[in-house]
């Protein structure tokens, strides 16, 4: 008999001989969370919020940029007509609305990642808790993410202490 032969006929031996509770199915799902975070209302919900909140701060500082590209229009226009004084007033003034423009949107940016960073925290505690109860109430051993990260799992499928205990 050929050693695949003899290989083959021992795995099946195996098979009906192993206790039915080994060959239990292991019951897994799967979650496509980028798709699932465009679907649900909450997640849209929260950024209209975000938007209305930092539509206002926009709106300024969209009216900054236009004030400092006129004020560098007119300063290149007339820039042969004006006095040395005129053109040092204006690049000042200048400089002053393009400060103020870019410490406005440094601040605006800093505070929209914060506040993306907390309702994104908000929404995915909410989203693991449904996942968590869905895979509990049905029955799961396992919930992965659609990259194959693990959403959920049953104290008996994570193994870590086991092989941790192993390498030392």
């Amino acid at each position: 008999m050929s050693k695949i032969s003899k290989t083959f006929s021992f795995l099946v031996f195996m098979v009906f001989i192993t206790p039915i509770q080994v060959q239990a199915e292991l019951k897994m799902g799967i979650v496509n969370l980028d798709l699932l975070f465009k679907e649900i209302p909450i997640y849209r919900e929260s950024q209209e919020k975000i938007k209305k909140q930092f539509d206002p701060k926009a709106r300024n500082l969209k009216t900054l940029e236009q004030e400092w590209n006129k004020l560098n229009e007119k300063y290149l226009k007339n820039e042969t007509v004006m006095s040395e004084k005129e053109k040092t007033e204006l690049v000042k003034k200048i400089q002053e609305v393009e400060t103020k423009f870019r410490s406005g949107q440094e601040k605006i940016q800093t505070d929209l990642d914060k506040i993306q960073r907390e309702e994104l925290s908000r929404i995915r505690t909410i989203v693991e808790k449904a996942i968590t109860d869905y895979a509990e109430k049905n029955d799961f051993d396992i919930i992965i993410r659609a990259d194959g990260t693990t959403l959920y799992a049953k104290k008996y499928i994570n193994i870590t202490q086991e092989i941790i205990s192993k390498l030392q």
